[in-house]
């Protein structure tokens, strides 16, 4: 049963709700992610849905088309680095956006990070040593790092840091989805799968949308109408490039 400061405490709450509602679901409303989320909401849906995820996260993928999406993602990885790194540089020369480019920097260092244990764990996983410049880049990949890289240079940065908000978003979102019924047991890619849906990954995602909401809330419509269009095309390329291992 409720102690009467409990119940006062609910009634104080409650009307506090109420006058605030209004300007609570505003506020949500004005913020560019949550429409961002919504137009690529298709996306996300696919990319969930996909044979590749399912395959790897029931453990029934085959090994040869895992050890080809490894492969692909060396260099993505190193694109992705570079993308997060020269934002970085440009953020830094905003005022008032000192945390921001911590943030990136550091998402670049362990994005290099992931990409040498990805090295490694091909090795592991394959039981050969893997060179990444012998690695032929699927056209899926190619077409994805221009895609990161111009927008990494545009002249807008919130349309930069749309482009990179995909793999923020869309991993996060998978993996929160897919982890909870994942086979680990005798699973081939447990290593691979084990880390998905984590409470950091969720915390370096919402971070990496607050960046993209801070650098749209003072754009025009127009701008923010583009961030809109880069971030859903970036979600559907992550598609592909799982699709593409899949051909």
């Amino acid at each position: 049963m409720l102690s009467r400061r409990d119940c006062l405490k609910a009634v104080f709450c409650t009307a506090c709700f109420i006058s605030t509602s209004g300007a609570f679901a505003t506020q949500l409303e004005a913020r560019w992610s949550q429409r961002a989320f919504f137009a690529a909401g298709s996306s996300l849906q696919a990319v969930k849905r996909h044979a590749f995820l399912r395959g790897a996260f029931g453990g029934s993928l085959d090994k040869k088309r895992f050890s080809t999406y490894l492969c692909q993602n060396i260099g993505y990885l190193d694109n992705y680095a570079a993308c997060l790194d020269l934002l970085a540089v440009r953020l830094s020369r905003c005022q008032g956006f000192a945390q921001e480019v911590l943030e990136l920097k550091q998402w670049a260092r362990e994005t290099r990070d992931l990409r040498v244990w990805t090295i490694d764990y091909v090795k592991r996983f394959t039981g050969r040593q893997v060179v990444p410049a012998e690695i032929v880049p699927l056209p899926e990949l190619l077409a994805y790092q221009d895609f990161e890289a111009r927008a990494a240079k545009s002249e807008d940065l919130g349309a930069a840091m749309a482009a990179l908000l995909p793999c923020f978003w869309i991993w996060n979102e998978f993996g929160k989805a897919l982890r909870p019924t994942a086979e680990l047991h005798k699973n081939p890619f447990w290593e691979w799968v084990e880390g998905m849906g984590s409470e950091a990954a969720d915390v370096s995602a919402q971070k990496a949308a607050a960046i993209a909401d801070k650098l749209a809330q003072d754009g025009s419509q127009a701008l923010q109408a583009r961030m809109t269009d880069i971030f859903a095309a970036g979600c559907w390329l992550e598609w592909q490039l799982f699709d593409a291992v899949m051909r």
